[in-house]
């Protein structure tokens, strides 16, 4: 008994379960407030409304994907810096990231606004106001994941949840108050916003120390950041591209009653991702500081695995056997009960999502990148294939899943090449 109860102890000391818990309490219950959120728009506005709000997120995801290989690399350089014990290097790559990402965000803005009568054609939205609200909430993430990405590096997991906790806390507030005065999709999407400045402004004071004391400019060798910025930037891409693109597709091939059908399924599945996606978040730094002294980051990789397993295939069998009560309880049911005969199919494509998800954050963490193009490959097969095969939503789902699975035995083979059966302690 003293064995089991010591064995519980050293797990939860474990630095991917203790980093794990800490990130995945503060983004579960902001994500728990997220969901309340979304329910209530989708309670609340229209199901054509919602269909509008759903694809304007999607274009959120999808212009963000960057900024998560962004993440990726300042984690990277970072996390080295800090490993090494070289505060003002890192300090001065902070303030030289900053300078440079500012001039990115505003130039991304302005480039969304130019292309507005595009989006317009193809997503069928006229108001402006909407893309511009889009494009600042986009600017103001991608100046938040700098500050974030900094936290993680210095393994700060406690306090990066407390930031998801109060961001969340503003997002949800906002949000409901601009909708129930009647600010319809546009309040919808201000609470996007305002999740991103809230934390954007709050990183700062635990970065007090590290902008003050910076040392002076440091030099990175270009070719050795874009060798790694560039393929790293395609396979996140690729992989945001699998939960991003259906929504997008189904916005232009189907009704807008049914992309706001589809978009609430969409939202419902996404549960798994939320559960899991802490996982790898911690994982990235912690194998890339191992990474970096030479020490065996074998179990990191195999516990996230399991830990991502273990919640996704318990929400995928809870939506199978129960889909009319979870569409009741997250969307009201209504004409969203529709959707139910799809939600397990659905918890599946989320479940292989979020196993490629840890493979893809292991191998860019070991800067193992080429495995960018078999990512990329299977999205835009994928895409192709809904293209090709939208006459409903199981047609969707099922080119979803399958693209998914071929992705994972894709990246699994690319795995065991690299590494073999014998998996080496560096």
């Amino acid at each position: 008994m003293n064995k089991f109860i010591n064995l519980i102890k050293n797990v939860a000391r474990h630095d991917l379960v203790s980093g794990s818990f800490f990130i995945f309490v503060g983004s579960t219950i902001s994500s728990f407030m997220a969901f309340l959120l979304n329910i209530y728009f989708a309670r609340e506005l229209s199901y054509a409304d919602y269909g509008i709000f759903a694809s304007l997120l999607s274009i959120v995801s999808l212009l963000t994907i960057p900024s998560a290989a962004l993440s990726a690399i300042i984690v990277r350089y970072a996390t080295l810096f800090f490993s090494r014990k070289e505060d003002k290097k890192a300090g001065a790559f902070y303030k030289q990231a900053f300078k440079y990402l500012l001039l990115f965000s505003i130039s991304l803005n302005i480039g969304l606004l130019l292309i507005f009568p595009l989006i317009s054609s193809f997503l069928k939205i006229d108001q402006i106001g909407l893309i511009f609200l889009t494009g600042v909430s986009v600017t103001t993430f991608y100046m938040a994941i700098l500050n974030l990405g900094f936290l993680q590096s210095m393994l700060k997991f406690r306090l990066i949840g407390l930031l998801h906790l109060l961001a969340g806390i503003g997002k949800l507030a906002s949000g409901a108050i601009l909708v129930f005065i009647g600010w319809k999709v546009y309040g919808a999407l201000f609470a996007t916003f305002a999740f991103s400045l809230i934390g954007f402004l709050l990183s700062f004071i635990p970065l007090r120390k590290v902008i003050r004391n910076a040392g002076k400019e440091i030099n990175i060798g270009v070719k050795d950041v874009t060798a790694y910025a560039v393929p790293t930037t395609v396979a996140i891409f690729a992989l945001s591209s699998f939960i991003s693109s259906d929504v997008l597709l189904v916005k232009h091939f189907f009704s807008a009653t049914e992309a706001g059908y589809y978009g609430g399924l969409s939202l419902v599945g996404k549960v798994i991702f939320y559960f899991t996606g802490p996982i790898p978040i911690v994982m990235f730094p912690l194998i890339v500081k191992k990474h970096a002294v030479s020490e065996n980051f074998r179990n990191l990789f195999f516990v996230a695995i399991v830990m991502v397993l273990i919640p996704a295939f318990l929400i995928s069998g809870f939506y199978f056997l129960f889909p009319d009560f979870t569409i009741k309880l997250f969307l009201g049911g209504k004409g969203y009960l529709a959707i139910a005969p799809y939600l397990g199919l659905f918890g599946i494509f989320l479940t292989v999502y979020s196993v490629n998800n840890v493979f893809v954050n292991f191998f860019i963490s070991v800067k193992k990148t080429k495995m960018c193009l078999v990512a990329l490959f299977w999205a835009i097969i994928q895409i192709i294939l809904i293209c090709i095969f939208h006459d409903n939503f199981y047609q969707i789902i099922y080119v979803s899943i399958a693209t998914s699975i071929l992705l994972l035995i894709s990246l699994l083979l690319y795995y065991l090449k690299v590494y073999g059966v014998n998996y080496p302690k560096k």
